[in-house]
């Protein structure tokens, strides 16, 4: 019963790292834009060879949000029954979650605005 309860927890720290990575993805798209602008204007019109630029450049984040996200879901599973780990993994998941949206929202409008 406790492995199948670790195995559920890990389940469900693994489906939501997915759109916690992208909405990190996203996030940081406008910073990985910035900070490889003169590269990408050399490429010119390549789009294919952007996309992979960007790609490459934001996967950092989204890599690093979903280990994280794991990690969050391991101290959940490791726990036992007690509500601490629920709590491990609950704060982690909405502190990484606000921190996304909230730089995401600051890096678009940033974009936009520039």
């Amino acid at each position: 019963m406790k492995a199948r309860r670790f195995f559920e927890r890990l389940a469900v720290g693994h489906f939501f790292g997915y759109p916690l990575a992208f909405l990190w993805a996203v996030a940081s798209m406008p910073v990985a834009i910035h900070w490889n602008h003169e590269q990408l204007e050399r490429i010119g019109d390549d789009q294919e060879l952007m996309g992979q630029i960007i790609v490459h450049v934001v996967a950092w984040p989204a890599g690093a949000v979903a280990v994280l996200s794991h990690l969050c879901a391991l101290g959940w599973g490791l726990s036992g029954d007690n509500s601490r780990g629920k709590y491990i993994y609950l704060g982690g998941f909405g502190v990484m979650l606000g921190l996304g949206v909230l730089f995401g929202a600051g890096s678009w409008i940033w974009l936009y605005l520039r």
